[in-house]
């Protein structure tokens, strides 16, 4: 005997049999995007990777060779510090390997070494003093040409490149060492306190150079700090400078694509050549909040104010900061900036640091014609 469900009923069961599908699905959609977050948020963005001691670097499905075109000075040096970065983390359990395929790989000068390889090749006056007490160290050339003599261009970060341009540009460079224990660990939103430091400097400056005889220029977080500081004048009542050097801004919250479709290739950045605590970046979301009238947290916050000096801007193909740069670089052209992009093919996070490259050459010679150019 075949049982009748009133039609009313035979709607209610459907009704309930679908609300309850569509809980389960919805329970499991909630576990599977929890999951998926905490996958995400503990794997790392590179995978496991080896490098051969050719250059060619393995992660994840990609192998990638060196870049054809890179001279082989560069190559050389890509090699040597790809190798020796793999090599640290392997040492304490990062995620990268090395696979020594033939000979041996040339090792990584340190810092130092490269700033003596630096003087050699560019030779110029090194001289510290102090600037309304702030610790400078000024570069310059041995016969600075009278031409010359009223221009100054300060410098933030790498000593290698305001010698390079010292020597190239025949100009006096006032080098920052805003990575040294001076500018650290002084309190404050990141940055601020180094910014302080400079444009009091800059204050300085202005009682002997007229603004449009000043250079700022900077690499990596120094670039930040020459983007930031150029961008806080106008709040400090102070004029622009006459010509300002963006070399691969580093450090944010907007870092761009290249970020994540180059990590791997940069050896300066890549996260599987840091060590394991390292190399995450935080996009900014741990930095201390900046109060009304403070300089930009990034090199690509606030409105570019009317009379921003010409810019020169910096990077490589494998430059992890490619994005930022020329993002940064299109913010200026729209805003009516005459803003000179150099990005060089093969080349990382600030590559000039080498200064036997012919690229670091190129780079920095541009660079410093630059500045000869718009300081008058």
């Amino acid at each position: 005997m075949t049982r009748f469900i009133p039609r009313p009923r035979i709607f209610l069961f459907l009704a309930g049999l679908v609300i309850g599908c569509c809980a389960v699905i919805a329970q499991s959609q909630r576990q599977d995007e929890k999951l998926d977050t905490e996958l995400l948020v503990n794997a790392p963005t590179v995978p496991q990777m080896v490098v051969d001691s050719d250059g060619t670097l393995h992660f994840g499905p990609r192998t990638v060779p060196m870049p054809a075109l890179a001279s082989p000075e560069a190559k050389r040096a890509y090699i040597a510090w790809a190798v020796q970065r793999a090599q640290a983390s392997a040492a304490r359990g990062g995620l990268a390997s090395v696979r020594i395929t033939e000979g041996n790989v040339a090792e990584v000068p340190p810092e130092p070494a490269l700033k003596v390889a630096a003087l050699k090749i560019y030779p110029v006056l090194e001289e510290k003093q102090t600037i309304a007490g702030v610790e400078i160290t000024v570069y310059s050339p041995k016969m600075l040409p009278a031409k010359n003599r009223h221009k100054v261009v300060m410098e933030f970060q790498m000593a290698v490149e305001a010698i390079s341009i010292a020597s190239l540009g025949q100009l006096k460079v006032i080098h920052f060492d805003t990575a040294g224990p001076s500018y650290r660990d002084r309190g404050g939103p990141a940055g601020i306190p180094a910014i302080v430091d400079i444009v009091t400097v800059y204050r300085e400056l202005l009682k002997t150079y007229k603004p449009k005889n000043i250079g700022m220029f900077g690499a990596s977080s120094g670039c930040r700090l020459a983007q930031a500081t150029v961008m806080w004048l106008p709040e400090q009542k102070l004029p622009f400078p006459g010509a300002v050097g963006l070399n691969s801004c580093a450090g944010g919250s907007n870092p761009g694509d290249v970020r994540n479709t180059l990590n791997g290739l940069d050896p300066a950045l890549s996260t599987a050549l840091q060590p394991p605590s390292g190399g995450r970046n935080s996009g900014g979301r741990n930095a201390a909040p900046r109060k009304p009238g403070d300089p930009p947290a990034t090199p690509l916050d606030g409105e570019v104010a009317k009379g921003y000096p010409p810019a020169f801007l910096i990077a490589g193909t494998r430059d992890m900061c490619l994005s930022e740069t020329v993002l940064l670089h299109r913010k200026l052209r729209n805003a009516g900036i005459e803003a000179d992009l150099n990005v060089f093919e093969g080349m990382w996070h600030y590559f000039w640091q080498y200064p036997e490259l012919p690229e670091s050459r190129e780079a920095m010679a541009a660079e410093a014609n630059f500045f000869n150019r718009h300081l008058k």
